[in-house]
């Protein structure tokens, strides 16, 4: 068996730009490492389709799909085989998750590292945007998904008021008082120091 690769997990709530970030994400490392930087990419939905792979491939990115359930969950069983082939197969430098818009990271995260053995970072986004009402009315969950971050981005900050930001921030402070956070804007590239700041020392 190949050295296992780091693991960074991609959370947020449905519609938070967890793709688009994704994208970003890879053409840093690739920037960063060159071309010949290896990075395998499982894809999570709740449904039997997912747009995102769809959007994924068609950048030129080999997608891993575990679809019909969350690996939080129903699918938890499926993830340690799936990573364990991908790196068997594919010799990869990281393994991207990218999970669906209603999992907790913290569950994949453990057993990611107790029965497979890699490091993990947890990255959660927060779509400043919606934020307030989807706080009213799914507080537990962007709790679960907030409260183990390793990193926070704070995305689609163009949205929105700085009245509001700063209270999306406080709130997302009572959550994880510790976790660094990381600013985005939905219509604009994020900045290779806050794509770093994302990545963290997984390279």
């Amino acid at each position: 068996m190949p050295e296992k690769p780091n693991v960074l997990i991609l959370s947020g709530f449905l519609g938070s730009g967890k793709t688009t970030v994704l994208m970003q994400v890879i053409a840093r490392l690739r920037a960063k490492n060159g071309p010949d930087y290896r990075i395998a990419i499982i894809e999570n939905e709740i449904g039997s389709a997912s747009v995102d792979s769809s959007i994924i491939q068609d950048a030129g990115y080999s997608v891993t799909e575990m679809l019909s359930g969350c690996i939080c969950c129903t699918l938890i069983g499926q993830l340690i085989p799936a990573i364990e082939k991908l790196t068997e197969e594919l010799e990869p430098n990281l393994i991207i998750l990218e999970a669906t818009g209603v999992a907790t990271p913290e569950t994949m995260g453990n057993n990611i590292r107790k029965y497979g053995g890699n490091p993990v970072r947890i990255v959660s986004l927060v779509d400043a945007s919606r934020w307030q009402k989807i706080l009213l009315a799914l507080r537990i969950l962007l709790e679960g998904q907030i409260e183990p971050a390793d990193v926070i981005c704070i995305n689609k900050i163009d949205l929105v008021e700085d009245e509001e930001l700063n209270e999306v921030e406080r709130t997302v402070r009572e959550m994880n008082a510790n976790a660094p956070i990381v600013r985005a804007s939905a219509s604009s590239q994020m900045s290779d120091a806050d794509l770093d700041a994302l990545i963290g020392e997984l390279t």
